[in-house]
């Protein structure tokens, strides 16, 4: 196994375990119109932790380890964006399982079951196509925006993607939840569920502590594999 996908490893086992509880509060402001501070909102903040690693170590290892490979090798930035995107939307599946089950309030295997009982096998491929819009728009901006060793400049161009592709995130999110369809969401819109201050601030944390726990793994690595 190679360095790069190694120290990806390891920065979505810590990610996961980090960000799993203020994820699902996030979750149920934005879908739920809750407040941030409801004691409600504030509950079994643990549940779908098991999806979340295996999501965090699906991604972070394909993310980071092909974005540091791929973007050094090609000058290509849409095709480094988009076959990004489209291997990271291999974890649909999972993170339709573990939002659903924060909106409902139950297990995920109660979840699970839910859906194949109601949609079948296609069921778990709700919301893939806005997470690959998403994920697209955000690591294309990434990519065109981010310089070498500039953190406080990456961390801006970090927030204006977050900015940028929120109305997908927001889509991705309800879908995800109740499969509401994209012309109800927009029917529906309120500007507090795109969440801007609370999802932005974490999602920079998480993206760019992500990144920095990569580059510190890969250092590691490095050191002991001479």
């Amino acid at each position: 196994m190679n360095i790069e996908l190694l120290a990806g490893l390891c920065a979505g086992s810590v990610s996961a375990l980090l960000f799993n509880p203020i994820d699902k509060v996030i979750f149920s402001c934005c879908s739920q119109n809750k407040r941030f501070f409801d004691r409600n909102t504030w509950t079994n903040l643990f549940r779908g932790s098991l999806n979340n690693l295996g999501t965090r170590l699906i991604t972070s290892g394909l993310y980071f380890s092909y974005i540091d490979h791929y973007a050094s090798v090609s000058n290509s930035k849409v095709e480094v964006s988009l076959v990004t995107a489209l291997l990271c939307s291999i974890t649909n599946p999972l993170q339709l399982c573990r939002y659903n089950s924060w909106y409902v309030n139950c297990c995920s295997r109660v979840t699970v079951d839910s859906i194949y009982k109601k949609y079948g096998l296609r069921g778990f491929a709700i919301g893939i196509s806005p997470l690959i819009a998403r994920d697209f728009v955000f690591n294309y901006i990434y990519l065109s925006g981010r310089t070498e060793d500039n953190h406080c400049y990456n961390l801006g161009v970090i927030c204006t993607a977050l900015v940028v592709t929120s109305p997908i995130n927001l889509v991705r999110n309800m879908k995800y939840a109740k499969n509401e369809s994209v012309a109800n969401v927009m029917r529906n819109f309120k500007c507090s569920q795109l969440g801007l201050g609370m999802v932005t601030m974490r999602s920079c944390v998480a993206f760019y502590s992500g990144q920095l726990i990569y580059d510190l793994a890969k250092g590691c690595l490095s050191t002991f594999q001479v």
